[in-house]
């Protein structure tokens, strides 16, 4: 990651930088002691945060996510819930409202629920039941200027 830090720096690019950890950014234990030196301090910590994954529980987010948040940025940089509901993500979306994180889910494209999380069933923008249609029930509640 430092490799990836410097290259991107030495381009000239100002923005954040989102560093994953390992098990597809889902083992987040480690990443304070392998973050990388960044020049302008412009980083946060990407975790992807599965239904499935071994990092699923608000034990495992306490434990692991919640240390790290109050050391650096983190940003759920992909999260999703495979049986197409909710109720998963409504835990992991309140739980990241309370511990001030950002949150991007996957995935904005209309695969049908079939394949995995999947928020939209056209290009509409139509909400999937259950899982598009309680993402955009939470982002109604939220605050934009907040």
């Amino acid at each position: 990651m430092q490799d990836l830090v410097d290259a991107v720096r030495a381009t000239g690019a100002t923005n954040i930088l989102m560093v994953g950890g390992l098990e597809w950014a889902n083992d987040m234990r480690e990443w304070l002691t392998y973050r990388p030196a960044d020049p302008l301090n412009n980083l946060a910590a990407s975790w992807h945060a599965y239904s499935f994954n071994a990092c699923a529980s608000e034990s495992c987010w306490d434990s692991q996510i919640a240390p790290l948040a109050r050391q650096v940025p983190v940003v759920i940089g992909e999260f999703g819930q495979d049986d197409c509901g909710f109720d998963y993500m409504r835990r992991l979306v309140d739980w990241a409202d309370a511990h001030a994180l950002g949150y991007l889910p996957w995935t904005w494209s209309p695969w049908g629920c079939t394949t995995g999380a999947v928020l939209i069933k056209d290009y509409n923008g139509t909400p999937e039941p259950g899982i598009g249609e309680g993402y955009k029930a939470h982002l109604l509640t939220q605050d934009p200027y907040a």
